[in-house]
């Protein structure tokens, strides 16, 4: 098969490859420019003999060995690739390689503190970070779970998507353990890490079952944080969306952590969120509702790109659409007399630059009423939970919900997608 295209080579990677699950060492305590990753990545191939690659992008490769030969002079790695020949019909790859903590874009960040913040490393995973951290095939569509451990200095606190198992004895170096997670696409690993002391705000949210909340503040601020006032921005939109969906928060745990230079204003995987701590300090050029925005915008991706996704990296805008219509949504609900959709506001709000987006599934809503909109959401959340949809799979879910048949809507407003064979006509 001819390949033009980034796509295409995505394409036809996931119509062979099925993951089955990473096992992912991280040391950070190599130094203050590189940090170590050894991944073993288990995976299936549809056609024996065939050839594939992984995402890689690291300074240095030590080591690869697929299915017990030792490949490290013989493989191929460029331009972030690295070729994988005569694949078995199950595989194990594993890949031992050092990387470079990064400064802009995404990756492995490290924060070397000062006086007025505590050192810090965290991750940004998103658009291609996940291969300057690990190995990975990089893609939405190839989910699988993730085992982490992380080896850190002493005196050091760790935190990731799942909940930690095993830390080291009396604070001193060594490896943490994590709970394995559900299937992630790699873009959705997080992890973040700084030496004790950090600011902890613990709460609950009385749902069933309870989510376990925590706001971690790795930056000292001269400025007190209003505890109560983030807990509860937090709160009213977590409470919102599993009572609008009837779909429960998705995650054993919601862990907030505010970092130092954070490229942007925040990032989301499930189970950790880490955002920018700026947000934190007060400003005159915002509006009262753009940190309850922020933060209804991001816990809304716990359920619209973790526990749902888009299977094509071309159908992001939509996850982010959805993301801020619930989020706006909830703030309209929960927060009475603000008007987010309004043109003034909106255009004042983080999210504004994916206003029009949503603008197409409040018109959607219009047309068949919210329940049913979001009982459409619910009935593909709970048929393909932790997996990715098509568009076409949303189009249908809303017809079935609402009793409209939509596809003449869906051929007017939504972008033409590329041709696709639906996860829910594969069923």
């Amino acid at each position: 098969m001819l390949v033009s295209s980034r796509s295409d080579f995505r394409r036809v990677r996931s119509s062979i490859i099925d993951v089955v699950s990473y096992d992912l060492l991280l040391d950070v305590t190599v130094g203050a420019e590189t940090f170590w990753s050894r991944t073993e990545l288990s995976f299936c191939c549809r056609r024996e003999g065939a050839r594939a690659f992984a995402d890689l992008r690291p300074v240095e490769v030590r080591r690869v060995v697929l299915n017990g030969a030792d490949v490290t002079g013989h493989h191929l790695h460029r331009e972030g690739r690295l070729e994988l020949t005569n694949l078995a019909r199950e595989n194990t790859l594993v890949v031992e390689a050092e990387f470079a903590y990064v400064e802009t874009g995404t990756g492995l960040y490290r924060f070397g503190g000062g006086e007025n913040a505590s050192g810090c490393v965290y991750s940004n995973a998103n658009l291609g970070g996940a291969a300057r951290i690990f190995s990975c095939f990089d893609q939405p569509d190839l989910r699988a779970p993730i085992t982490l451990a992380v080896r850190a200095p002493a005196g050091w606190r760790c935190r990731a998507n799942y909940p930690m198992v095993a830390r080291p004895a009396d604070g001193g170096e060594g490896v943490w353990r994590f709970t394995s997670t559900p299937p992630l696409a790699p873009y959705q690993f997080a992890f973040c890490a700084s030496p004790e002391p950090v600011a902890v705000l613990g709460s609950v949210v009385d749902r069933d079952p309870p989510v376990m909340l925590t706001i971690w503040t790795l930056a000292a601020s001269g400025d007190p944080l209003d505890a109560d006032m983030l807990t509860e921005l937090v709160r009213r939109p977590l409470r919102y969306y599993a009572d609008a969906l009837g779909v429960p928060y998705p995650y054993p745990k919601c862990d907030l952590v505010f970092v130092p230079r954070f490229p942007g204003l925040a990032f989301s995987p499930p189970g950790l969120a880490t955002l920018q701590d700026q947000l934190l300090k007060p400003s005159e050029n915002r509006p009262a509702l753009y940190l309850g925005c922020v933060l209804a915008h991001e816990l809304a991706h716990a359920w619209f790109g973790g526990l749902l996704d888009l299977r094509h990296e071309d159908d992001m805008w939509l996850q982010e659409a959805l993301a801020t219509y619930t989020s706006r949504t909830a703030l309209e609900e929960t927060q009475p007399g603000t008007t987010p959709w309004a043109s003034h506001t909106s255009a004042s709000l983080p999210d504004h630059a994916y206003a029009k987006d949503a603008a197409l599934l409040r018109q959607l809503e219009e047309l068949i009423g919210r329940p049913a909109l979001m009982n459409g959401l619910a009935a593909l959340m709970r048929r393909y939970s932790h997996a990715t949809i098509s568009r076409d799979d949303l189009v249908r879910s809303w017809s079935q919900s609402s009793g409209v048949d939509l596809r003449s809507w869906a051929e007017t407003l939504f972008p033409a997608p590329q041709p696709e064979e639906s996860q829910a006509a594969a069923d």
